[in-house]
């Protein structure tokens, strides 16, 4: 498990959070982890291209699809796992489809592959992804 240490009230606040890559996937996801269903998301290292990852303690906006605040998240837990390390504990807690680790695998695979291949990376069962388990603590 990854745990970075507590970086002070000043360096706590970070990237805002939106899921998906289109307006409606944001504004689907926003619904999930608002009403408590969606408490986990995943990330490649990608994404973070400045290596600033999340951290626990973090705190994120939950944007819409329309770029609208709706939510401040606090990361609870990350740990940086390969693609194939899914249990049927975590799809549940992804919140999102059937929440089972099939589902996981045939929707996310292709999206993180086309993603990969945006980014000149190849996705592989072991390609690392940072796993950041969360908490509302606030509706806007």
């Amino acid at each position: 498990m990854l745990e970075a240490a507590f970086p002070g009230e000043e360096a706590r606040y970070f990237l805002p959070m939106s899921i998906g890559v289109a307006p409606e996937h944001a504004d689907e996801g926003a619904t999930l982890i608002l009403n408590g269903t969606k408490t986990l998301t995943s990330s490649p290292f990608w994404d973070y291209p400045d290596g600033k990852v999340p951290f626990v303690g973090a705190l994120s906006v939950l944007l819409d699809g329309s770029k609208k605040p709706r939510g401040i998240v606090e990361t609870a837990r990350v740990e940086i796992m390969p693609f194939a390390a899914i249990t049927t504990a975590m799809a549940r807690a992804y919140g999102e489809g059937e929440r089972t680790v099939e589902w996981w695998h045939r929707m996310m695979g292709p999206f993180y592959r086309a993603s990969a291949a945006r980014h000149g990376a190849v996705l592989t069962e072991d390609t690392p992804l940072i796993w950041e388990w969360f908490t509302v603590i606030r509706r806007l």
